[in-house]
């Protein structure tokens, strides 16, 4: 039977380098979980400031947003409450002397709109302001028979019988309108065409939908009648509920896109996530060097390290170990010959050992799984046995 490959009895000093490298790869591995925790501890901590950024916003002081508006209506006495999701707006008081402001109407649903124009139907007043085009796709309330047609840029007076705008001047900005496809109940201010075509300002009951948000934007506010306008819309009643949904708002059957219910921040955290995983791959697998060939200072002879072996097992008296050891080598010989899978379990090398041989199947595999030697001429005709099974299947 063959021993073992060889061995070293001793390692050079150069060879405890991969010692000190695995501190160091350590070291980068804890770097990059660091930064992980920095990224997402940025990432959870900027989903406010994430959220302002959206136009429209009360809390947004960048061109697009309604913070200067925001600040006015606190100034001058109305009590602005800012709420974000729908339940924050549904756990929020709205009685008579309440105006529903709604922004960020991108995110309403079906199933929102209904909710939200249950919960305001005691307010003063429900005001939309977005874009003609998703509030004409605003389903299931006031503004369900509205649909959105091209609004060109002009300077427009309010040109209808409403005494809250009837005197105000506001320039609509382009893009679309809003056309009343219903029964005509609504009251349509700031229009084209004489007033018969696309209006930037629909009034169905006590529900406002402004079509032209810009003129309430920080950057336009001051422009013409645009303050006015702001002030008047919001300023119906004592307290302005300001609501903000988010897409978390909408129910699964509105049909909503998946990436719709996902936070802003997430795409880009993630790209960021990958970009620096990859560089920990990159600077944790190169080289820092050429690899270096050292001679092994003593070889020692595979036949002088079995014998070494066979002697601490004969001082230990662990017999039973030392029969394992001839029954593994054996059965790895045999599986190897006989081209069976390395897993191969000694029942199924027996059978075949005991077809190619003539041997009985239960004569091999109580062979191959022995009890423990109790006296060394046991493991001696073990050992003999086990090398005249292997011959017998080389001769076969």
């Amino acid at each position: 039977m063959s021993g073992p490959p060889s061995t070293t009895a001793a390692l050079s000093p150069r060879s405890a380098a991969p010692a000190r490298g695995g501190g160091g790869r350590r070291r980068m591995v804890l770097v990059g979980l660091g930064l992980l925790a920095v990224l997402l501890a940025v990432s959870v901590l900027g989903r406010d400031d994430a959220a302002v950024d959206s136009p429209l916003d009360p809390r947004n002081p960048g061109p697009d947003g309604a913070r200067a508006l925001a600040r006015t209506l606190e100034d001058r006495g109305t009590d602005v409450v800012v709420v974000r999701g729908q339940q924050a707006l549904l756990d929020e008081r709205v009685d008579a002397a309440t105006v529903v402001a709604v922004t960020g109407v991108e995110a309403l649903g079906e199933s929102t709109v209904r909710r939200l124009e249950e919960h305001a139907a005691p307010a003063a007043a429900l005001v939309y302001a977005g874009p003609a085009d998703v509030l004409a796709t605003l389903a299931g309330g006031a503004l369900e028979d509205l649909t959105a047609a091209p609004l060109a840029p002009a300077t427009r007076p309010a040109g209808c019988p409403e005494p809250l705008v009837e005197d105000l001047v506001v320039r609509t900005r382009g893009g679309a309108g809003l056309v009343d496809e219903g029964a005509g109940t609504t009251t349509r201010c700031f229009a084209a065409a004489g007033g018969e075509g696309a209006a930037g300002l629909v009034r169905s009951g006590a529900t406002w939908a402004l079509a032209t948000p810009a003129s309430i934007t920080n950057r336009h506010v001051l422009e013409d009648d645009g303050a006015a306008l702001g002030l008047r819309l919001l300023g119906q009643g004592d307290r302005v509920v300001w609501y903000v949904p988010d897409a978390g708002d909408t129910d699964v059957s509105d049909g909503v896109r998946l990436g719709d219910l996902l936070p802003p921040w997430l795409v880009p955290g993630l790209w960021l996530v990958a970009a620096s995983v990859l560089a920990l791959v990159l600077v944790g697998g190169r080289r820092l060097g050429p690899l270096v060939r050292e001679p092994l200072p003593v070889v020692v002879r595979a036949a002088e390290a079995t014998h070494s072996r066979g002697r601490l097992y004969h001082r230990t008296g662990d017999r039973g170990h030392a029969a394992q050891v001839l029954v593994g080598a054996t059965h790895d010989r045999l599986v190897d010959r006989l081209r069976l899978p390395a897993d191969a379990p000694r029942a199924q090398v027996a059978a075949v050992v005991a077809a190619r041989t003539g041997r009985d199947p239960r004569e091999v595999e109580a062979l191959l799984s022995p009890a423990p030697p109790a006296r060394d001429s046991q493991l001696v005709e073990l050992g003999r046995r086990l090398q005249d099974l292997e011959d017998e299947v080389r001769r076969a």
